[in-house]
């Protein structure tokens, strides 16, 4: 079987108590196949090993109503605009 990236997850720490995810994206051959689901239930179950971690946070378009479903499903919800107010911002509280 050949292996081959399908995508990109990028996040980092922004303070002792959040960590931000910068960047989630599955290739659009790739989508549809629930990769990115569990893409991001690995990659929440890494996150929240972080000692003393209080709230993860990820930005979307808010014209996006599949990615606001998606993210609604890990347990995100939505707080409001960003400071620059051109995405939505959610977040899990831990």
């Amino acid at each position: 079987m050949k292996e081959e990236p399908v995508g990109f997850f990028m996040w980092v720490k922004e303070s002792e108590i959040k960590v931000s995810i910068w960047r989630f994206m599955v290739d659009k051959n790739h989508q549809q196949k629930s990769i990115g689901r569990a893409a991001l239930n690995l990659a929440l179950a890494e996150i929240k090993k972080v000692s003393g971690l209080k709230e993860i946070e990820i930005c979307y378009n808010p014209k996006n109503p599949v990615a606001k479903e998606f993210y609604s499903s890990f347990g995100f919800s939505e707080v409001g605009m960003d400071e620059d107010n051109e995405d939505m911002l959610a977040v899990i509280k831990l």
